[in-house]
């Protein structure tokens, strides 16, 4: 998180299980483990932190795991939706895995959870960026969720 730029996560239940997702996808990522793995493990400790010194301890069990599952399911329809929006001097290798864990869970939901309304999914993920990235990159997780559904 950019020094001086904690923000306090404002969001009922299910925004907390989004970033508690965002975190677990990541961590999958960089340990190279299963989404699976992930699934079982995180559902028995289900810590999110929100910062350096706030933690919760719970989450929205069974959307926590439909959204990892969904996301399993359909990540290469996922990868491939986020690197055709990319722009041409852009290769999706190159965005940061933490980033690449906001779009694949914003977008999966925005896709494959249409009870959820988009303002409500984009709202979400958009605030989840802001903890971790300056607003450039913020901008840049609304812009391309907003092409990626658009098309």
């Amino acid at each position: 998180m950019p020094k001086g730029k904690e923000r306090k996560f404002k969001s009922g239940l299910r925004g907390i299980t989004r970033l508690y997702a965002v975190q677990e996808l990541y961590r999958a990522e960089m340990e190279n483990l299963s989404l699976e793995k992930i699934r079982e493990e995180s559902l028995l400790k289900n810590e999110v932190c929100i910062s350096e010194n706030i933690s919760l301890f719970e989450i929205d069990g069974d959307f926590f795991r439909s959204l990892l599952e969904i996301t399993e399911k359909n990540l290469r329809i996922l990868d491939a939706a986020i690197a055709e929006n990319l722009s041409t001097n852009w290769k999706f290798d190159r965005i940061a895995p933490l980033m690449r864990s906001i779009l694949r869970l914003g977008l999966a939901e925005l896709l494959y959870f249409p009870q959820i309304p988009q303002s409500v999914v984009f709202n979400e993920y958009i605030e989840i960026s802001k903890a971790f990235f300056p607003e450039k990159e913020v901008a840049f997780v609304n812009g391309l969720l907003n092409s990626a559904i658009s098309k």
